[in-house]
């Protein structure tokens, strides 16, 4: 038996290929105890995350309720995802045998933005973009909690600089189309990072794609004044009329 759970661009928990149905609040739950999963979670700190509106005592019965609930649906072979301390505080086991596309997206970035600039190794390399894989798109689509709103832009911004390190990777290693990849990757998620904009540019021209590279600034430039009324940065400016005076490349 196999239990699968995202919570990035969609929602679904897979029991041996098959959706299980889990109310909205118990998903959201399960989100929360993933996301801090290193963290002993005091009961009522968690009843007055989810269950604020109800009586306290209404409020233990939601919680208990919910761990039950869930602890079913991912006890897998016997084995439970969830433990509880001596103080009866609930969280993640770290021997949990249930997949969780956010565990393995968090532990591979962070494993490749704590390697040594340059070139990553092979195996992080390899981890890297099996992690960039399960971003499918923001965390918990559809719900706007506040914590959610928080963790969800946490792990965009993390995701931005995967491929940031990526792009970085891959220049390191000379190959210029992958690393124009990955840049287009970074500003797909974030088209306002200008320093990410300013590496496409000079990635195209360097390619030998100056038409390409000018294309980009003017996108830049018609985006930065459409969001926030300002011109692109001195250096994106200088950057892009070295470019124009260069008239051999194509």
């Amino acid at each position: 038996m196999q239990v699968s759970v995202a919570f990035l661009g969609r929602t679904r928990v897979v029991s041996d290929g098959r959706e299980l149905a889990l109310s909205r609040q118990n998903l959201s739950f399960l989100a929360y105890l993933v996301l801090h999963r290193d963290v002993d979670h005091p009961r009522e700190t968690l009843i007055e995350q989810f269950w604020s509106d109800c009586d306290p005592a209404r409020g233990r019965s939601c919680l208990g309720s919910a761990l039950l609930r869930l602890r079913k649906a991912l006890t897998i072979d016997g084995s439970d995802w969830l433990e509880v301390t001596a103080r009866g505080e609930p969280r993640i086991s770290s021997s949990a045998l249930a997949w969780f596309d956010i565990v393995t997206f968090e532990q591979a970035l962070v494993a490749a933005l704590s390697a040594p600039a340059g070139k990553i190794e092979t195996p992080v390399f390899e981890n890297l973009m099996g992690g960039l894989i399960q971003y499918r798109g923001d965390l918990l689509p559809g719900w706007y909690d506040d914590w959610v709103l928080a963790e969800r832009e946490r792990l965009r911004l993390l995701c931005l600089r995967g491929y940031r390190r990526l792009m970085d990777h891959y220049v390191a290693d000379g190959d210029t189309e992958s690393a124009l990849a990955a840049g287009l990757e970074a500003l797909r998620i974030e088209p306002l990072q200008e320093l990410v904009q300013q590496q496409v540019i000079e990635l195209y021209y360097y390619s030998g794609q100056r038409v390409a590279a000018i294309r980009q600034y003017e996108k830049l430039a018609a985006l930065l004044k459409a969001e926030l009324d300002i011109a692109p940065s001195k250096n994106t400016r200088a950057l892009i009329e070295r470019i124009r005076s260069d008239r051999s490349s194509s």
